[in-house]
């Protein structure tokens, strides 16, 4: 531990310098021999950099013909980078060995033969640097929770979460001017096409003042600039006309093409302070996806592995969950939206918060892991990210990248299909990897189980089927989960 008796025990956690492990993380889909980025972090004992470590770290790949030697990467104050190729098509895991103690398995890679149609990219579009922006600046002990500023949580989403894209959505109620302008800037530059995407956006809601009863939602914008206009504009829940959910609809339509906005309601179902979401608004042309999970916990579904509980041994609301406020409540009402997952960090960690407030988020009994987004892109490009998410070719998990496909015909997930179209019972395909036993895989008719199989290893092919007729308003989604607890949500394909 740092000798930093000022500073409060769990930021004294943080920025202890002791390796305590390894973790691997290296792109999902690629083709036969092309490069292939891998990130290797030491943390210590809370899952941050450790920073004391530097050193040639060994990689090796786990592929279907046995091990192979793939190089190594040298890591410097906890993080390193290699660019490895993987010549045999198939499914493989990358493996860093720095020593007995010291060894990591990535998440699994998918290997073409072929250029694939589609990758696989990895983000969160919904992180927070802090409460309050300024609030990181304040001292040493805030500074030192994570990274402080939109510029550094890019960096560290880039180069040590191995984000594909991010976008930071601080309050908007608490963001300055100039707060917003940079954070687009921020995003701006972030922006390289076939390394990181970042895309400017807020959250919008409030729990106690004009906004309350909508909910809350991040508004996550295609690009800096829409019709001309200096910047993509920060509409707020405190001002009106966009206190209520629809003058924020209004605003937005009026201002930014629909195809160049996205507004995700998050924690539908968090009980307590006005938080959870009034499903009597919802415009289908700009709520395209909500967020299955974040730290929060799921939405998906009352009571499931995942419930949003607070605790009396620490929790904030003790509330529970709010009945009726679920994503299945929605699809219920003949809503079409698909899902992502995101961190809703607070520590400027998108994609992996460790801590919130004063507590380490694996350590409690009232939060759930950080989640992110899995989108399915025809291009590693702004436009090919912000296309998958509108189409919502997309999913999402609780941190575990887990490559997961689903379709039925033709129409992958997040599509819909006209019901004079459908020749018999629906049959959804399913293909997917874990990154570890998958344990269940089921299909889902709005809020039934209608199908589902238990594979024995970490890789499963199946259809699955509903034994009654579709029927328009109909929509299937499928739920993976895993052994470990790890799960991941397809978006639903409707019927139309």
């Amino acid at each position: 531990m740092p000798d930093r008796p000022d500073l409060p025990e769990v930021v004294q956690r943080l920025i202890d310098p002791e390796v305590a492990g390894l973790r691997v993380t290296a792109g999902s889909t690629a083709a036969a021999g092309e490069p292939l980025r891998v990130t290797v972090e030491a943390q210590n004992a809370v899952g941050a950099t450790a920073t004391g470590f530097s050193g040639a770290v060994p990689l090796v790949v786990a592929g279907p013909s046995g091990l192979s030697k793939a190089g190594e990467a040298t890591v410097e104050a906890g993080v390193g980078h290699a660019e490895i190729a993987i010549a045999e098509p198939g499914a493989h895991r990358v493996q860093a060995l720095a020593s007995d103690r010291l060894r990591a398995v990535s998440d699994p890679v998918e290997v073409s033969t072929d250029e694939p149609a589609q990758r696989l990219l990895w983000g969160d579009i919904h992180a927070h640097i802090r409460e309050r922006r300024a609030q990181a600046l304040i001292s040493d002990a805030d500074t030192l929770m994570g990274p402080p500023t939109v510029a550094a949580a890019y960096e560290w989403a880039r180069d040590v979460a191995a984000l594909h894209f991010a976008a930071v959505t601080d309050h908007d109620l608490k963001l300055t001017g100039t707060e917003w302008r940079g954070t687009v800037e921020d995003a701006r530059i972030f922006t390289e096409d076939g390394r990181f995407v970042a895309f400017p956006g807020y959250e919008w809601g409030d729990s106690s003042g004009m906004a309350m009863n909508y909910g809350h939602r991040h508004v996550v914008y295609r690009r800096s600039r829409a019709r001309g206009v200096e910047s993509v504009p920060l509409l707020r829940c405190c001002e009106r006309p966009t206190n209520t959910a629809p003058g924020l609809y209004a605003a937005l339509r009026g201002l930014v093409p629909i195809e160049d906005v996205l507004v995700v309601p998050h924690h539908t179902a968090r009980g307590g302070g006005n938080t959870w979401m009034n499903w009597d608004y919802f415009a289908s042309d700009l709520e395209r996806l909500c967020e299955v999970l974040s730290i929060w916990g799921s939405s998906e579904r009352m009571g499931e592995p995942w419930p949003i509980e607070y605790l009396a041994s620490g929790g904030y609301f003790k509330t529970g969950e709010a009945r009726g406020h679920h994503l299945q409540d929605g699809l219920a009402r003949g809503y079409r939206f698909g899902f992502t997952a995101g961190s809703e960090s607070h520590d400027g960690r998108p994609g992996r918060a460790i801590v919130h407030g004063p507590h380490v988020i694996a350590e409690t009994d009232f939060l759930a892991p950080p989640g992110i987004t899995g989108v399915w892109a025809e291009s590693f490009t702004r436009d090919g990210v912000f296309d998958a998410l509108r189409a919502r070719r997309c999913y999402g998990t609780t941190g575990a990248r887990i490559i997961v496909r689903s379709s039925l015909g033709d129409t992958p997930m997040g599509g819909e299909v006209p019901v004079a179209s459908l020749p018999g019972p629906v049959e959804v395909r399913v293909e997917a990897i874990g990154s570890g036993r998958i344990s269940a895989c089921e299909l889902v008719r709005v809020t039934e189980v209608v199908d589902s199989a238990a594979p024995a290893g970490d890789r499963v092919a199946v259809t699955l089927a509903d034994r009654r007729a579709a029927r328009p308003g109909d929509c299937y989604y499928v739920r993976v989960t895993q052994a470990d607890g790890h799960m991941a949500w397809a978006s639903p394909i409707f019927i139309t």
